[in-house]
């Protein structure tokens, strides 16, 4: 009996065998390699031919499948792929996906008015917090004057540069009647961020903190305030050095710090509805103003493929992101050493590179 069973358990072990040599290539993955030696070259080429210092990252099919690092930090220290960067307006997005995460839970609507939040902004009755998402609100696009005068806000509390900030908005015509136009405005992230705070309670980073970074994992991520506490992230320039702008004046519309890894966390969790529902994601990327030249949704841009991302920049940093959620891959690319006559160096290179990377997927039919 023992010698049977030995003969039986032999021979179930070869029929096992079999079966798995059977279905192996069954369950290998037919699809072919979308982004090959030949594609790493054509990125390469285009990061070479613009001198691009900086980082590019580019992962398909939730694996990183092309990385092109040069150049080197604030300290002079050479970059690598793990190298923390300012991604300055690609930021919005996360402003605009806390508006939604509070809307979701009951406690605020897009419909609301600024005259609710702030009732000294007597204009503030005929904008909602969709104008302001959407870029449709007619408030003016910048600061710039108030910048010009450092001396009002250098010594300034956070608490009394905001009430600067508020009465600098709060005092300027409106350009357009709200929702009958598109002007990007980074005014329209900041009075979010204010009422971001209002009603969680918390102030805005923490909020971002709790509610995304540390849910997604996103373990390498931060903001522009918090760089003199991290000399290991190796960014030497403060807010007002990087950004021309004091803290106050990044919040909402700019100011956080990550890594390729986790800006790929994010997208991808944005996609899957891991951050906000899908239904929301579906708002977020929707064409809210059909007529304008731009694209935009909720702190996304839209493209003239079927992708959506966001570009960034500041007086030092360019920086560009791009999903397409039909095709499955994201790029990211920024950098500290943008050209002085070229603030869209980072666009402009992946708007590049995402041609190659199409002809890639279109070649060989991937995601059709």
């Amino acid at each position: 009996m023992h010698m049977k069973k030995i003969i039986a358990l032999a021979l179930s072990a070869a029929l096992l065998l079999s079966m798995a040599a059977c279905a192996g290539p069954e369950a290998q993955s037919t699809e072919p390699e979308v982004i090959t030696a030949e594609v790493r070259a054509k990125l390469d080429a285009i990061a070479q031919e613009k001198n691009y210092r900086g980082i590019v990252y580019l992962t398909y099919n939730g694996k990183t499948v092309y990385e092109y690092v040069s150049g080197v930090n604030d300290m002079g220290k050479p970059l690598t792929v793990d190298s923390p960067m300012y991604i300055c307006s690609i930021s919005k997005q996360f402003c605009a996906a806390a508006v939604l995460m509070l809307r979701d839970q009951g406690k605020l609507s897009l419909d609301d008015t600024l005259e609710k939040y702030f009732p000294e902004y007597t204009i503030g009755k005929d904008i909602t917090l969709k104008n302001l998402l959407t870029m449709r609100s007619g408030i003016c696009r910048d600061v710039e004057p108030m910048m010009n005068e450092p001396e009002k806000y250098e010594n300034n509390t956070p608490e009394e540069n905001e009430a600067l900030l508020k009465e600098y908005i709060f005092s300027r015509t409106l350009l357009f009647t709200p929702g009958t136009n598109f002007e990007y405005s980074n005014n329209n992230y900041r009075l979010l961020s204010f009422v971001i705070e209002m009603v969680s309670g918390q102030n805005y980073e923490s909020f971002i903190r709790q509610n995304i970074f540390e849910p997604l994992g996103m373990t390498h991520s931060g903001f522009s305030v918090e760089v003199p506490a991290h000399p290991e992230w190796g960014l030497t320039y403060d807010n007002v050095q990087a950004t021309g702008q004091i803290p106050v004046m990044a919040q909402g519309a700019g100011g956080i710090v990550t890594t390729a890894a986790d800006l790929d966390i994010w997208m991808n969790a944005l996609q899957s509805g891991e951050v906000v529902c899908m239904e929301s994601f579906r708002e977020m990327t929707t064409n809210y103003s059909p007529g304008s030249a731009s694209r935009y949704g909720y702190g996304l841009m839209g493209s003239s493929r079927d992708g959506w991302g966001h570009n960034g920049g500041n007086l030092r940093y360019s920086s560009r992101m791009y999903f397409s959620e039909k095709h499955g891959f994201n790029l990211y690319l920024v950098t500290n050493q943008t050209p002085p006559d070229n603030p869209a160096f980072s666009e402009q290179t992946c708007t590049a590179m995402l041609s190659i990377i199409y002809q890639a997927i279109e070649a060989t039919g991937s995601h059709s």
